[in-house]
């Protein structure tokens, strides 16, 4: 019997690239639900339980890093987080990292099919998929 498929949650404010990943992660047999804030990334984390989670960092509400803090203190939540974010900055990669990212991407320097071969990639810890 084959796994069920992956799931993914884009926890981004910019509504054409939550729907550029969404298209090109369901291409992949993802399945993808869509967050417009960092509150709203918290919560449907909670319903949906994703295996990936991209994530933004400027967001209104709850910024990235705020949601990282939530999602590490809660240690129930098994889940790879991906930063994909505008600002790229040494210190702003590194405060990601110490918040409890994955990985971290800069938007500017991956098209969508990059990123979901590094998410593949990062999927590969996890025993369950890939």
């Amino acid at each position: 019997m084959r796994p069920p498929p992956p799931r993914l949650l884009v926890v981004d404010d910019e509504e054409d690239t939550c729907e550029i990943y969404k298209m090109t992660f369901e291409a992949e047999d993802f399945e993808v639900e869509i967050a417009r804030d960092g509150l709203d990334g918290v919560t449907k984390t909670v319903d949906f339980k994703p295996d990936v989670i991209l994530l933004d960092i400027m967001m209104p509400n709850m910024d990235g890093y705020e949601v990282l803090q939530v999602m590490r203190d809660n240690t129930s939540m098994n889940v790879v987080i991906v930063v994909l974010s505008n600002i790229a900055q040494d210190k702003d990669i590194e405060q990601a990292k110490k918040a409890g990212a994955d990985f971290y991407l800069a938007k500017a320097d991956y098209d969508p099919d990059q990123v979901v071969e590094k998410v593949k990639e990062l999927m590969k810890n996890k025993p369950t998929y890939m």
